[in-house]
Formats: C-alpha cells, sequence, structure tokens
C-alpha cells in the first residue's frame, strides 16, 4: 500500500449536533478520532423568532451546515461520508450539489497525493429516512428587503474593495467577518482586521468565530506520515494544501444572520482570475484548481444550491466581471491609502512575505500604488529578497501553471513587474524578469513591439466582462457602472 493511501481516512461520520444561543458546534467522528468544530455568532442570538418559522427549520439548516462541512476534509480523502443520524434533515439536492463539486474543490488535494481516481466519498445513509424531515424553504424573505446587502469582509483587497464599490454605487450594505483559529490568535486577527473595519458601526458589523481541532490534528496526522516532504520532492512540487471548505461553509454559516437582519444577498470578491486551472494534468487531462470555489462555476452551483434552500437569499460576486489587473487599479482609484493596511496571507497575520499569496500582492500593489508604502506594510521589499526567487518564478509563469493559491495569471503577474520595472523599481526579483521573461522577448521583438506586448496584455485583464456573474439586475446595473467609470473597456 502506498504511503498516501495509508494517511488517506476511511470514514467520517457525523456524530452530533448542538444549537444554542449564539452558537452551533458540530462533533465528526474521523476513523475514530474526535473532530469538533463550532460557530460563534457575536450580533445575533440562534434564538430569535426569525430563524423558528417553523419547528424543523433551524434544525434542518443545522444539518445542512454540518453536512456542507464535511467539504473540510479535502486533504484525507475520505472513503466514506456517514450521515445515517442526520439523514432525515438532509435534503437529496445537497447531497447532489456535493457530489457535484468536490471531484473540482478538491482536486488540488487529489493532485497532491496522486490520487485523481478518486472523486468523491461514498454517502452512508438509510435511502428512506433521507429528507424526510426537510423543512423548504428553510427560511426565506420578502421582496421588500432585497436591496440591501451583506458583504464579505476579510480585510483583504478583494473585500476592500467590494466595500468601495458598493458605497460608490449608493447600495446600503453591513459587512461580516470570520474569525477561523486556523489562521492563529482570533484576537490578534480581530486587531487585523480592525484596520479596515473598525469605522463600521457595531451594529451593521458581524463577527463569527470558528474553532476548529481539524487544523492540528490534520498536522500530526501529516508528520506521521511525512506526506508534506512526498509532496514538495514530487513532480507537483508544491505547497501541501490542507485547507479545504472555507469559501463553501463561511457563505453557509452567514444565512442566519441575513435572516435576522433582513438581508437577501451576500457579497463576495471572486475575480475572473479564479476561473483559470492551476494545471492539466498531463496523463488524465483534468484540470486542477486551487480555488474553484471561487470560480464562476463554483459559484453557480452555490447560486443554485441557495434558490434550492432559501427563498429570496443568495450570494454573488460583485468582482466576477474583471481581472485582478481592473482589482488594483479600482482599488487605488477608489480607497486611496487603505490598500496598505489589508491583508491576505493565509500563513501568518498580516503577511509572511514568503507565500505566493504575499508575492503576488505585493507585486500588485507595487505597479499600480506606491512602491515605497508597499514596502512599508510588507516589512521588506520582497523585489528584493533571494531566498524567495523561486515562489517568484512560479508566479511569474516559469513553471508552466498557475501557482497553487489564489493569485491571478501569470501574465498578470508580468504586467505588474513590466510596470514596476518602467517605474525604476530594482531589485533580484526584477532582475530574473528581465533576464527570463524581457531577454527571450527581446531576441523576437523590439523595444516598441516589447512595449506593445504588455499593452495587450494590460488591455485583456482590464476589461469589465459585463455577462459575466449572477448579480440581479438592480445590482449588476450599480457595480457595472462603477467598474466601467474611469475608462475601463466593456466587454
Amino acid at each position: 500500500m502506498e504511503l498516501s493511501e495509508q494517511y488517506r481516512v476511511n470514514t467520517v461520520t457525523l456524530e452530533t449536533i448542538e444549537v444554542t444561543e449564539r452558537a452551533v458546534t458540530f462533533e465528526y467522528d474521523v476513523d475514530g478520532d474526535t473532530n469538533t468544530l463550532k460557530f460563534e455568532y457575536d450580533s445575533i442570538s440562534l434564538n430569535d423568532p426569525a430563524l423558528h418559522a417553523d419547528s424543523e427549520a433551524l434544525r434542518t439548516y443545522a444539518v445542512s451546515l454540518g453536512v456542507v462541512c464535511l467539504g473540510r476534509f479535502g486533504a484525507v480523502l475520505p472513503s466514506y461520508f456517514d450521515i445515517t443520524r442526520y439523514a432525515p434533515w438532509v435534503h437529496p439536492g445537497l447531497l447532489t450539489f456535493l457530489k457535484k463539486v468536490l471531484p473540482h474543490h478538491w482536486s488540488e488535494h487529489r493532485y497532491q497525493l496522486n490520487s485523481l481516481e478518486y472523486y468523491i466519498p461514498e454517502f452512508i445513509y438509510d435511502e428512506a429516512a433521507l429528507g424526510s424531515k426537510v423543512k423548504l424553504p428553510i427560511w426565506g424573505l420578502t421582496d421588500s428587503l432585497q436591496h440591501k446587502v451583506m458583504v464579505a469582509s476579510g480585510s483583504g483587497k478583494d473585500s476592500l474593495l467590494c466595500e468601495q464599490i458598493l458605497r460608490a454605487a449608493g447600495i446600503e450594505h453591513e459587512s461580516f467577518t470570520y474569525l477561523y483559529d486556523l489562521y492563529g490568535d482570533l484576537s490578534r486577527q480581530n486587531e487585523i482586521f480592525d484596520r479596515l473595519t473598525g469605522a463600521i458601526p457595531s451594529d451593521r458589523k458581524h463577527i463569527l468565530k470558528i474553532y476548529d481541532d481539524y487544523g492540528p490534528w490534520l498536522d500530526k496526522r501529516l508528520d506521521r506520515f511525512g506526506l508534506v516532504e512526498e509532496v514538495r520532492s514530487s513532480e507537483a512540487a508544491k505547497p501541501f494544501r490542507t485547507e479545504a471548505g472555507e469559501v463553501f461553509a463561511g457563505s453557509f454559516a452567514m444565512v442566519p444572520i441575513q435572516i435576522v437582519r433582513g438581508i437577501g444577498l451576500q457579497i463576495f470578491g471572486n475575480e475572473k482570475s479564479a476561473d483559470f486551472p492551476n494545471v492539466v494534468d498531463k496523463e488524465t487531462g483534468e484540470s486542477i484548481s486551487h480555488q474553484f470555489a471561487k470560480s464562476i462555476y463554483g459559484e453557480e452551483s452555490m447560486f443554485r444550491l441557495y434558490e434550492l434552500m432559501f427563498s429570496n437569499v443568495n450570494r454573488v460576486s460583485i468582482t466576477k466581471p474583471i481581472h485582478d489587473v481592473a482589482i488594483f487599479k479600482k482599488l487605488f482609484e477608489l480607497s486611496g491609502e487603505l490598500p496598505y493596511s489589508t491583508n491576505s496571507c493565509n500563513i501568518e497575520k498580516p503577511w509572511c512575505g514568503r507565500c505566493e499569496k504575499c508575492l503576488y500582492v505585493f507585486a500588485g500593489f507595487a505597479a499600480f500604488g506606491d512602491h515605497r508604502r508597499t514596502v512599508a506594510a510588507f516589512g521588506r521589499d520582497l523585489f528584493d529578497a533571494p531566498e524567495i526567487l523561486l515562489v517568484w518564478e512560479d508566479l511569474l509563469g516559469l513553471r508552466d501553471r498557475i501557482a497553487w493559491e489564489c493569485v491571478g495569471h501569470p501574465e498578470e503577474t508580468q504586467l505588474y513587474f513590466y510596470k514596476a520595472r518602467n517605474r525604476g523599481i530594482t531589485g533580484a526579483a526584477i532582475d530574473m524578469f528581465a533576464d527570463k521573461i524581457l531577454e527571450p522577448l527581446s531576441r523576437a521583438k523590439n523595444h516598441e513591439e516589447i512595449a506593445h506586448h504588455f499593452a495587450a496584455i494590460e488591455d485583456k485583464y482590464s476589461m469589465v466582462h459585463t455577462d459575466h456573474h449572477h448579480m440581479p439586475s438592480w445590482l449588476s446595473d450599480k457595480v457595472l457602472g462603477v467598474l466601467s467609470a474611469q475608462g475601463q473597456r466593456v466587454l
């Protein structure tokens, strides 16, 4: 038996669900080990009458959330999901959703474990009981409450831009943030997030705290089997991805706040750049994606799921019509100095300064913002750090893939470097760009043709794709007006 097969989990069982006034807590059995997951709300009570319109509504919701959260176990590729105990409150459509999205959502996990023949776990339940006590729609809102939105704010560049777009469009909104102990101390996270969200009135800012002991358990399992080093030394040659399920679970956990506050639409900042697969497997031809949940395809699946399970409650991305190049441009156009207070790192808040996400945002900030301010925000000049040149190579496309993070296409990164170099910015990474990107181009093109080459890249990734979204017309008309302002090309 191969090492990866020994490492993988056989069965994850949804054992218990507890709902209290402020929290929903789940216990899962993972091959005999207990995993506890807790969602704690700070601004609403789960005893609110709006959540108890039907005796089975809250139970159907809690069970559905617990099943959605099975998507967190992608890094161990379970053979079975046992939902027998709670099958009466599981709508068959929810299982259809998971069976459709998990092969794509877990494609990176399957790829890193050399298990592309694996697609989804087998669900264990009593056929006769499945869905027998489901309440649908679980909750709903009236049409009169629809023209206010709830924007997901993680204090990163994309969520900041979403709030700025909504303000510019004159759309009333409240904010939602989840603090996840997977990323360290929650108080520290809250302090960092407050740099951007602190100005929002307290009655319009909602925080969900997520406590999950899956991360420490997984770290021990990885140490035991030595999988991290095996993946790094394999042909995949990539960081070992442990996270899965946050996008789906975080969004689903937001719904009770929407119901209590009477806000029908969640707003996210998932850009068109997220639609690209990171790599296509040479043997199978399968597209492997780090960020499927943020792609237009993942968004479509969730949009349809919410249509099934709720009434006048859904989620959309308002940056889906644009790529990262347009995002960086619009961010500095609308936000002034605020971008330098954002954070997007998934390793260390606010920035670890060595991962793909940090380097990518640094390059975009340096290209479209102020290099000196960017260096101050990140703590050092990431263009002049020789020890991270391999990461820069990945981002620039020198390994024939999109780097394994929520980052844009290599052409976008190349554009950032070109603009930075033309502004007189120097460093080891800039030198590498000149040697490995510009020098080969110069053999076939003159200076003017090279300038035209990068102008074409900028034009391509600056377009506004007006039909590439799921926004209702009352929202899209206003948002697209903001995105298309200041000379942006519209497609």
